[in-house]
């Protein structure tokens, strides 16, 4: 199986997605997140305590997933909410270079009720979040996902009960071209 198209399959792109390993890429990064202890009792517990708190148990390591780390990015904007992370890939371009790969953001919404921010010694949680997945992703080459170039972040002011920070990392997605109807 070639990485490369011959000239005659690149006249016929419309029939392949490199968009099918974005499911790869944010299964990655999700069981990246849940390798990290700190960062699930960071996002699990909710108290100015968080990170002396137990471990999670495994299932409540599988609980994250959906709620305090999401691939859908859909808000929770109630102020009793747990703060929570939302995975986005977006700003996709072609690599000229290399027909194998596409340019792509990897965004990280970190969104924290603002009751919630405060750690202990003027720590701040969003931050502490950041600091986590940071250290995890940036400069990181996984199979998927490429080598993570930190590429910014902002704040995140939703509303007046959550807030939060935006996470920019340039990738580089291995495309794996998949025809969409093998049968053509």
């Amino acid at each position: 199986m070639a990485l490369l198209r011959d000239q005659g399959e690149k006249a016929m792109l419309t029939r392949y997605s490199s968009f099918m390993t974005v499911e790869n890429t944010l299964s990655e990064v999700v069981q990246m997140l849940l390798k990290n202890d700190r960062l699930k009792r960071l996002l699990y517990y909710t108290d100015r305590k968080a990170l002396e708190l137990p471990k999670l148990t495994p299932a409540q390591s599988l609980s994250l997933i959906g709620n305090q780390i999401r691939i859908v990015p859909k808000l929770n904007v109630e102020y009793q909410a747990s703060p929570y992370v939302i995975l986005t890939m977006d700003n996709f371009v072609p690599n000229d270079n290399m027909t194998a790969f596409r340019s792509c953001t990897l965004g990280v919404d970190i969104i924290v009720p603002y009751e919630h921010w405060n750690l202990e010694n003027f720590k701040l949680r969003p931050y502490a979040i950041a600091g986590e997945i940071d250290a995890m992703l940036n400069k990181s080459n996984q199979t998927h996902l490429g080598i993570a170039d930190f590429g910014g972040a902002k704040m995140l002011l939703v509303n007046s009960e959550v807030g939060g920070l935006t996470l920019y990392y340039n990738i580089e997605a291995f495309t794996s071209d998949v025809k969409l109807n093998p049968e053509e």
